[in-house]
């Protein structure tokens, strides 16, 4: 990360050139101690005494620095946009009134703007013949996705016979990994009872959650009992926890700042609980608990951390094999560590054994307000077994509050078509950019290649990913690498697989999950936001890895198209306002090309939905149409 973040620090640099530290002083202003009479405190020397650290202060500038170089870009973007595609062409290259009235059916109205184009002076044939050509590159792509998106729809019922012919599938081990916060006991129950109810086998299965700290979860009024989220996991549970069970110091991504500014990493501790429900589900739950002598630390350190004190386990014993061929040299491991790996051994889910087919397989990574399908876990097993170049694999996440709100009801078509059309075309060629950390599996070894003497390759927690994966907070400076890291972590995990392995990043439209979307516009308005920017900050940084094809036919290529989509979007709302102005007030016909690609936009999209007889879809894609369209197009758009 050092080249890019110097790369982009330069950049920044460049932007604000004409903004010098003083002048976005007053941007982000360093506040200055008083006295009393409201004058400036000085020390013995006669310096002005600052109420912030100049290391913090500088941070907060190079941070607007940085904000300010991003302006640049969608400024120039937007501009640029407006200018070439907008300005020029509705307001200089519009012919009379008399010259376009073409005729709207068959191939009679392309033949005609055709015409017309040939006919134009030179400046504006260039640049209509250039409109024609995104025109129909858009809906090359629109077709492709379209075709990939029916591809996945015609292999549904296949798959699923598949999967039910025996349980020679149902024999790799699983952990389904589940971070936790502040929820309470309604999602907390929906989500066990989900992974309890799916159709794998329990004794394969094991349920283990990373409570991020000691957080009253919601709707605590219900268990006034077990208020907190650790408590009430172990009322679901059922299992005893008191104050003197046994507490493990461990490492962690936080960080606490000294009075001269300088960010120092702070560790964690944390407590293991382990069992087996009524049922016959294994679980075991992680509990962050904060350190000893800071009664404000509750041990929250956020998902990432969450995720990272499990891959370091994974890394430490499958990749760096601290065990030996007896298990019992734990060297290098803390005893957290020790006793995670112990408890999962106890309960048949060992990390590496001398019978490969008896170590965990695959991990699985759930969120706690996610409901699994019945069959989620089968599904994505059975894609993982019979394509053994499959890294990971995601399904088709729905949403499960669609009719609470109108709020909720424009989110389900965006949930659709980003799963049904853009991740069936990331998967057609194995590239799919965004594994959801709500549901998502991984596969931990490839043993393809392994022998007595050659042990099996370390995926997930190879050295490569969990090195770079894994930094602390205090080390995370820019703000391009705060996006990355702390709003899109899902993401920027998904970027190091692609970036380590030449294996496969696939999407399974058979495994369903359920999922709550925000209600309420202003929060929805937030985690758009969030999402917004660490997409953007992510495209930024896949552009330095291969994700295959050559040119125009790659990857790349769409991720490019996507990329400009995403800055434009303000723009293009704006350019269709203007051309339907334009047609409305002023009587001028819409060009033939630009009806063909708003309708074939259309159809592309709702064509899903009517093969799978789906009707009440389209009332969700005509609520999204209306509102989220026009609501998100100054703070962004993209489901991940």
């Amino acid at each position: 990360m050092s080249e890019p973040n110097q790369t982009w620090r330069s950049f920044a640099r460049l932007c604000t050139i004409f903004r010098p530290d003083e002048q976005l002083a007053f941007v982000v202003p360093r506040g200055t101690r008083k006295d009393d009479q409201g004058n400036k405190v000085e020390d013995k020397d006669g310096h002005v005494i600052f109420t912030e650290p100049e290391l913090v202060w500088k941070e907060r500038v190079q941070a607007w620095r940085e904000k300010f170089a991003l302006c640049v870009i969608m400024l120039v973007a937007n501009l640029g946009f407006l200018g070439f595609g907008g300005l020029i062409a509705v307001l200089g290259c519009t012919p009379p009134k008399e010259e376009t009235d073409l005729q709207w059916y068959a191939w009679e109205g392309v033949t005609a703007s055709m015409e017309q184009i040939r006919s134009q002076d030179n400046p504006c044939k260039a640049l209509n013949m250039t409109m024609v050509a995104i025109m129909l590159t858009i809906v090359a792509i629109l077709g492709i996705q379209c075709l990939c998106s029916l591809i996945y729809l015609l292999r549904f019922g296949r798959t699923i016979c598949k999967a039910k012919r025996g349980d020679q599938y149902q024999d790799a081990k699983v952990i389904v990994t589940i971070p936790c916060y502040n929820e309470g006991t309604e999602e907390l129950t929906k989500t066990i009872n989900s992974v309890r109810d799916e159709s794998y086998p329990n004794e394969k299965k094991l349920l283990l959650f990373i409570a991020d700290g000691n957080k009253t979860g919601a709707n605590s009024d219900k268990a006034p009992n077990y208020a907190t989220t650790p408590v009430i996991l172990s009322h679901l549970l059922g299992y005893d926890k008191s104050d003197h069970d046994p507490v493990y110091n461990c490492d962690s991504t936080g960080y606490e700042t000294a009075d001269n500014g300088e960010k120092t990493p702070i560790g964690n501790r944390a407590k293991i609980y382990h069992g087996t429900t009524e049922e016959g589900l294994n679980f075991m739950v992680i509990e962050k608990c904060g350190r000893a002598f800071n009664a404000d630390d509750v041990g929250n350190r956020g998902k990432r951390d969450s995720q990272i004190l499990l891959l370091q386990l994974l890394n430490r014993v499958m990749h760096n094999h601290t065990l030996d061929k007896h298990r019992t040299d734990y060297k290098d491991l803390n005893k957290l560590e020790i006793a995670i790996e112990g408890a999962l051994r106890g309960m048949d889910f060992p990390l590496t054994s001398n019978n490969m087919s008896d170590q965990v397989k695959y991990l699985m990574a759930v969120d706690a307000d996610t409901r699994l399908s019945k069959d989620s876990i089968t599904q994505m097993v059975y894609s993982m077994e019979t394509k053994p170049k499959t890294l990971a694999l995601c399904g088709e996440t729905k949403v499960d509050n669609k009719d609470d709100s109108w709020v909720t009801k424009m989110q389900v078509f965006e949930y659709y078509t980003n799963h049904g059309l853009k991740k069936a075309f990331e998967s057609v060629f194995g590239t799919v950019t965004c594994l959801p950390g709500c549901f998502t599996m991984y596969r931990l070894f490839d043993a393809r290649d392994a022998s007595a003497s050659q042990p099996p390759v370390t995926l997930f927690a190879c050295d490569y990913v969990y090195d770079r994966y894994a930094r602390n907070d205090a080390v995370i400076e820019t703000l391009h690498e705060k996006n990355l890291y702390k709003l899109g972590e899902d993401r920027m995990l998904t970027t190091l697989l692609l970036q380590k392995w030449n294996m496969n990043l696939k999407y399974v439209p058979e495994a369903h999950c359920y999922t709550i979307v925000p209600d309420e516009f202003m929060v929805l308005l937030s985690q758009r936001r969030r999402w917004i920017n660490s997409t953007f900050h992510n495209m930024i940084y896949l552009l330095s890895v291969n994700l295959g094809g050559i040119c125009c036919f790659s990857m790349k290529f769409i991720l490019v198209l996507d990329m400009i989509g995403t800055l434009i979007l303000p723009s293009s709302l704006l350019y269709l306002g203007m051309i339907l102005y334009d047609s409305i007030m002023d009587h001028n016909s819409v060009s033939t090309y630009t009806l063909l690609v708003l309708g074939f936009s259309v159809f592309v999209q709702i064509i899903g939905p009517l093969l799978r007889l789906k009707i009440k879809y389209l009332w969700y894609a005509f609520v999204f149409c209306e509102y989220s369209n026009s609501l998100f197009a100054f703070v962004g758009y993209e489901v991940g």
